[in-house]
């Protein structure tokens, strides 16, 4: 048992993040589509008994947007909070590029009256370069509704607060036990045949090539949110002081040295396109005095290995057979309304029983080291060691009472290798979990240097 993981069990918290995602993604980096939709993203979030989370309030005025937590539980459901709501009408994920969470790269392509299709050195449709990608750094392209999609480009994000009321702790993504953990998994589809409706599986590229990252800025709230959290119900006197600026949307970067930004990358050996069981690197886009680069994120990447369905009897897989099971003796008009019976109805939107989690890589610097031109191979990697987090990142340090705002990105990475033929629709369940560890006098003294 790893060092890690033994802080993880002592600290006796585990805090974890659950969506539920319905989405249909229907383009990626190399095609199009003129129709994408969602049918809504349910949010909810536990806690242990040491960390404490609560749902992000705004107060808005002519001077512009305060931010504080609502009341702190163990437990929190995103989808009973109005200002979630929106999180039910985002248009569908469409790919982007980012390595640092503040700047995104969205795709652009050549058109009939470039001089470039003019003169025969490119076709309409055709990638450009990533020089000439879109940059969005003030959030245009974040949460875009149906009528918005056409913009291009589209990613999700929302906030939420965690504070730890007993000592410091570190919190990193996690794996998690039978009941919770992290996950990304693409739905089976309900097709009908000469037989009834049954599951068909789908490809796996869209799981493959989806991130969710975490933004933490460390820096105390200076302005008056505290003194709006102070007049709120929520207000709990434990807490004077409040942590986490980030920018509206149409704002600027609001630039900082305490900001840090994780990705977790499930489905790290995950290739629908190639070879499964290796490790392909990803070298999202990220901006450098002016240039878009490819960037090397070693320093903020998590890797999980391939999440897959848990076997059953006959060579069917467990959620299968509750298939079966759910439909029997109904009569059905179409595939869309069982699709809606089994996963909404019947399970209600819990896959995670049905779900076999993938490990995580333990030593992202490791991952890398055993790196040959940009992949390692089956054997490297089946060989490297594995746990239920990856010890040499982490994604918030908390200080004790101290509230801390927490924003989550979740995107299709379109520099992932397996982001090129994504074609049709795919449904997407998403399951996070944050573990905490009790930060060591040494990490302690790091961060204070």
């Amino acid at each position: 048992m790893n060092k890690i993981l033994r802080k993880l069990i002592a600290a006796g918290m585990m805090l974890a993040i659950l969506f539920i995602m319905v989405i249909t993604v229907s383009y990626a980096w190399f095609t199009f589509s003129d129709s994408p939709e969602i049918q809504g993203i349910q949010v909810s979030l536990g806690g242990g008994t040491t960390i404490l989370i609560a749902p992000d309030q705004t107060q808005i005025t002519q001077n512009g947007i305060y931010h504080y937590p609502g009341s702190f539980s163990r437990s929190l459901n995103f989808n009973k909070y109005a200002q979630y709501d929106y999180l039910n009408a985002v248009a569908a994920l469409s790919p982007v590029s980012t390595a640092d969470g503040l700047h995104w790269y969205l795709p652009t392509y050549y058109k009939s009256g470039d001089k470039e299709v003019l003169d025969g050195n490119a076709i309409t449709g055709q990638l450009k370069p990533i020089e000439n990608f879109a940059l969005d750094y003030s959030l245009d392209h974040a949460n875009l509704t149906d009528h918005d999609a056409a913009k291009g480009g589209n990613f999700v994000y929302l906030d939420f607060w965690v504070v730890s009321p007993s000592e410091d702790y570190n919190i990193r993504i996690a794996r998690g036990d039978e009941d919770d953990g992290s996950f990304a998994i693409e739905l089976m589809k309900p097709e009908e045949t000469e037989n009834g409706y049954e599951l068909v599986q789908l490809s796996g590229a869209v799981a493959a090539s989806m991130r969710i990252g975490f933004l933490v800025n460390q820096d105390t709230i200076m302005d008056d949110s505290i003194l709006y959290y102070a007049a709120s119900e929520a207000y709990s006197s434990s807490y004077t002081s409040l942590r986490g600026n980030y920018q509206e949307v149409g704002e600027n970067i609001l630039y900082s040295p305490n900001y840090n930004f994780t990705i977790y990358e499930p489905n790290g050996d995950l290739h629908p396109n190639g070879i499964n069981g290796t490790y392909m690197e990803t070298k999202p886009l990220a901006w450098n005095g002016g240039n878009v680069v490819e960037t090397d994120i070693r320093d903020r990447l998590t890797v999980q290995l391939t999440n897959s369905w848990r076997g059953g009897t006959n060579d069917n897989y467990y959620i299968e057979e509750a298939f079966q099971t759910a439909i029997a003796g109904g009569e059905y008009s179409s595939a869309s309304e069982v699709e809606e019976k089994f996963y909404h109805k019947y399970l209600q939107g819990q896959v995670l029983p049905y779900v076999e989690k993938g490990m995580f890589i333990a030593n992202t610097a490791a991952l890398y080291e055993s790196m040959v031109n940009g992949t390692v191979s089956q054997g490297a990697l089946m060989g490297s060691h594995l746990s239920s987090v990856t010890s040499d990142i982490c994604v918030a340090h908390l200080e004790k009472n101290i509230p801390q705002r927490i924003r989550m990105f979740i995107w299709l990475e379109g520099q992932d290798p397996d982001c090129k033929t994504i074609e049709g629709s795919a449904t997407l369940s998403l399951g996070i979990e944050l573990a905490g560890s009790q930060i060591s006098k040494n990490e302690k003294s790091k961060q204070e240097n």
